[in-house]
């Protein structure tokens, strides 16, 4: 198979493979005007099961279909981006604006694990619309996406600069053209991201800054009164200041705070269904650590102290923790790539990944112990190519006390600029 462009090819080891095609070319340049267009396209095969007919148990469903769809980035299988940055002059103010469309081809969502299709839906879905392994209860509808989003950014001084960033996400739903089917229903997912960031350098060594953004995220189904989840709102600002150590040594310290309103969570008191917490509020404190000990001796290293509670509801007792947010969590990095002789270009890299103990559920019953994950890469660079294959958590750290921790996965990735 030859494939132009960049290429990333990311196989798990556990049930499937994930190929994704980036071509980028600028295509117009004019003074300070720039229009450049982008398409990437990702492809995911899964292990070939049978597809199940309405006649084998539940038992045989769950043996069949074990693995996880909510891991796999099945929302983004052809994208196309066109964009535009343009620098200008006002007075003594420096401007630099991006403007851009993007638009998703998505050709399943799954959505449908509480639906019951009828055995019609089961036999016209399963013998020709659906690959392996896909059941006719998981399909619901194709979708198209389009985003706009605009990135602004003007230097007030040689110190100062304001950021704005936007992004409407806006849905087009594109059903299965068989119309008699009942459970084929658009679902809502129009997002509006706006982020707002200032930087200011205090000295040569010292930067300053600042930001604050805003996401609404709609949420499909009911809870168990039967009456619709609401969009979850996320308001954050961080602050923050980062300072040159040494000519290359970085350390940045910053505090985060977010207020998360009708977050989605189980229904303790009826597990077959989801309730929304009427307010959380996590605040963090971040330090991290970054430089060259030697030339091509890169390391990193970061701590974050997180304290995440409920502070309104009428069900979550106001003081609970967060479910599956620890308070401690930590990790480090390093990786040495050879830039001399025969072997230039190669290099490897490895570091941990510490979880701290955290609530197991949202009444705090139990508690999930803490975890050490350790990654693993090797790469090779040169000119305009680039190739690597790393493993996420090498050793299964966490994943037998923690469904949220990733299991060993095998990546491979392959770049090629032209």
């Amino acid at each position: 198979m030859v494939i132009l462009g960049k290429v990333n090819f990311s196989p798990n080891i556990n049930k499937h493979n994930n190929i994704n095609l980036d071509r980028s070319s600028q295509a117009l340049t004019n003074g300070n005007w720039t229009i450049a267009d982008s398409f990437r396209a990702a492809y995911i095969s899964w292990d070939r099961t049978n597809n199940l007919s309405s006649s084998q148990t539940q038992n045989e469903l769950e043996k069949e279909r074990y693995f996880d769809y909510g891991e796999f980035p099945l929302e983004e299988f052809y994208s196309l981006i066109i964009e535009t940055t343009q620098d200008f002059q006002t007075g003594n103010l420096n401007h630099e604006t991006i403007i851009g469309v993007e638009v998703i081809k998505n050709p399943f969502i799954l959505f449908g694990e509480s639906i019951e299709p009828s055995s019609y839906a089961l036999e016209i879905l399963t013998n020709s619309l659906l690959p392996s392994p896909y059941l006719a209860r998981d399909f619901v509808s194709k979708k198209n996406y389009l985003g706009l989003f605009i990135e602004h950014e003007i230097n007030l001084s040689d110190r100062l600069s304001f950021n704005f960033e936007g992004t409407l996400d806006v849905v087009i739903d594109d059903t299965i053209d068989i119309p008699e089917i009942p459970f084929v229903e658009p679902t809502e997912n129009n997002n509006f991201y706006p982020e707002i960031a200032l930087d200011y350098q205090l000295t040569d060594k010292i930067w300053l800054f600042a930001s604050f953004e805003y996401a609404a995220e709609p949420i499909a189904g009911t809870d168990a009164r039967d009456l619709p989840l609401r969009a979850e709102i996320y308001r954050g600002f961080e602050v923050g200041i980062e300072t040159e150590l040494s000519n290359n040594w970085l350390a940045t310290l910053s505090f985060y705070h977010e207020t998360q309103n009708n977050i989605t969570t189980i229904d303790p008191n009826e597990p077959d269904f989801n309730l929304q917490i009427n307010q959380q509020i996590s605040q963090s404190w971040i330090g991290e650590l970054r430089g060259e000990i030697t030339p091509g001796w890169w390391v990193y290293g970061f701590y974050t102290y997180t304290d995440a509670t409920v502070t309104k509801d009428e069900e979550i007792q106001i003081g609970n923790q967060v479910e599956g947010v620890a308070r401690h969590s930590g990790g480090f990095w390093t990786s040495y790539e050879i830039t001399r002789g025969s072997w230039q270009g190669w290099g490897f890299g490895g570091g941990i990944l510490v979880n701290g103990d955290r609530p197991g559920d949202t009444t705090n019953s139990f508690t999930l112990p803490s975890y050490l994950q350790t990654d693993a890469a090797i790469f090779y660079s040169q000119n305009n190519f680039k190739a690597a294959i790393s493993v996420q958590n090498l050793f299964n750290a966490g994943v037998d006390n923690d469904g949220e921790a990733t299991p060993r996965s095998l990546f491979s990735t392959l770049w090629f600029q032209f």
